[in-house]
């Protein structure tokens, strides 16, 4: 379970009552019992996506919301961010191994934590088009993060700091215009 996953109970909770509705007239409203509700929103049950999409509608919000608390975590979503577009699909692809930033990277040789029983590089080269300076201090810093998780006060709370911080430098980048 990850650490949206084991919000979306409390986020439910807090939408529907900021909408002023009851646990019982959520749960007809979506066509299930007040019990299934509760047990979402005291996160005993992580609902299903189409579940999700069932309150959602029914309470009038983006998916987004009950997901991630607001909008401002989505990967899709209404209002332009562009910056955190971005820096959520680093995260995403750098949380399931798929990229990796590597410091001492020199054209034609690979690191040993790269190869993978001496076959050969397990990737590519990336080139990174735009965004360089901030997105390799992403990288690096999630991968400082991963090995030493256990020593952050409130993991958590680093995280979002980190991909918050990251996304307004790129944001103020394309405010800016500078990119190559």
């Amino acid at each position: 379970m990850d650490r949206f996953e084991k919000k979306i109970g409390e986020n439910i909770r807090d939408v529907r009552q900021e909408k002023k509705l009851s646990q019982d007239a959520l749960a007809k409203k979506c066509g299930f019992s007040n019990t299934t509700l509760s047990s979402y929103e005291n996160s005993k049950k992580i609902p299903s996506l189409s579940t999700i999409a069932k309150i959602a509608k029914n309470l009038d919000v983006s998916i987004e919301r009950l997901y991630y608390g607001d909008d401002n975590n989505a990967f899709i979503i209404s209002e332009p961010d562009e910056g955190r577009k971005i820096v959520n699909s680093v995260y995403f692809l750098w949380k399931f191994n798929v990229i990796y930033y590597y410091d001492n990277y020199h054209a034609g040789t690979y690191p040993a934590e790269l190869c993978q029983n001496d076959a050969g590089p397990r990737g590519v080269y990336l080139l990174l088009i735009n965004y360089e300076t901030p997105l390799k201090r992403l990288i690096h810093s999630l991968n400082e993060f991963r090995t030493n998780e256990d020593t952050y006060p409130d993991p958590e709370a680093y995280l979002d700091m980190l991909l918050t911080s990251v996304a307004t430098e790129i944001n103020n980048e394309i405010a800016s215009g500078r990119r190559r």
